[in-house]
Order: C-alpha cells, then sequence, then structure tokens
C-alpha cells in the first residue's frame, strides 16, 4: 500500500510541474513509470533515486564521450585498418558500458532486492519502446 501512495504521490508531483523542456519531461515520466514498474516503497525510493540519477549521468557522460559513429562512416572508402580501428572502439566503449552497468548493479543492490534491480533492466526497455510507440503516434497524427 505504501508503494501505491509513493506512486500516488509521485504521479501527482509530475502533472502539477510544469517542465521546461521535452526532456525534462521525459525524465519526470520515467521517474513515475520506474517507480511504478519496480513497485518501490519509501525507503527503497530514497536509496534508489540517487544511485540510479548518478548512473544515467555516467552513462550520458559515456555515450557522449564516445566517438564510434557506424552511421556516419563512408564504408566504401573505408581501409582495413580503419575499418579494424573502428571495430576496436566499439568493443571498448560497449565493454566500457557494460563495466558501468556492472558497477551500478552493486550499487543498486544496495538499495534493492536483485530482483527489483533486474526488473529495472525491463523497466527501462519498456520505458524505450513506450517513448518510441508514443514518438511514432505523434508522427502519424500530424
Amino acid at each position: 500500500m505504501k508503494s501505491f501512495y509513493l506512486f500516488l504521490f509521485t504521479l501527482l508531483a509530475v502533472s502539477g510541474i510544469q517542465a521546461q523542456t521535452p526532456k525534462e519531461k521525459i525524465e519526470q515520466y520515467r521517474i513515475a513509470f520506474i517507480t511504478k514498474e519496480l513497485n518501490l516503497t519509501v525507503e527503497e525510493a530514497r536509496l534508489f533515486w540517487p544511485v540510479y540519477d548518478k548512473y544515467r549521468a555516467d552513462l550520458e557522460s559515456l555515450r557522449a564521450n564516445n566517438k564510434q559513429d557506424l552511421d556516419n562512416i563512408d564504408y566504401t572508402k573505408l581501409t582495413e585498418e580503419e575499418a579494424e580501428k573502428k571495430a576496436k572502439e566499439m568493443f571498448a566503449f560497449k565493454q566500457a558500458e557494460l563495466d558501468l552497468q556492472k558497477k551500478y548493479y552493486a550499487e543498486f543492490r544496495k538499495a534493492l532486492p536483485a530482483v527489483k534491480v533486474l526488473r529495472l533492466v525491463k523497466a527501462e526497455a519498456d520505458f524505450r519502446q513506450k517513448l518510441v510507440e508514443l514518438l511514432q503516434k505523434r508522427q502519424g497524427q500530424k
């Protein structure tokens, strides 16, 4: 029951705050969605959200610093050496991302049971899917 009240409070707080940017709105909906999906207690939420915010900031920083952009490579002019270098950069980035996830798994476990940490992975994927569907729906309406 506590988690229901926490979710309701979060939802009311999110809906009562007018976000200044679409990114802020998305983050507010992310908080409400994850809180609901993980069924966080008040104590779990208190411990979880600061760690999650740090994780998201570190992940965003890692991705921003990743110079690997496979979409912008002219494959017709790429030499074998350049391709080898790009592949190694890609693997290094993916390893860094995995290392970050492992690090934060341990941090999340200090706040949540393993089942909820695992559910977090699914909740994030579900949230991304809902965002994609919403964007597709909005584009279809225009």
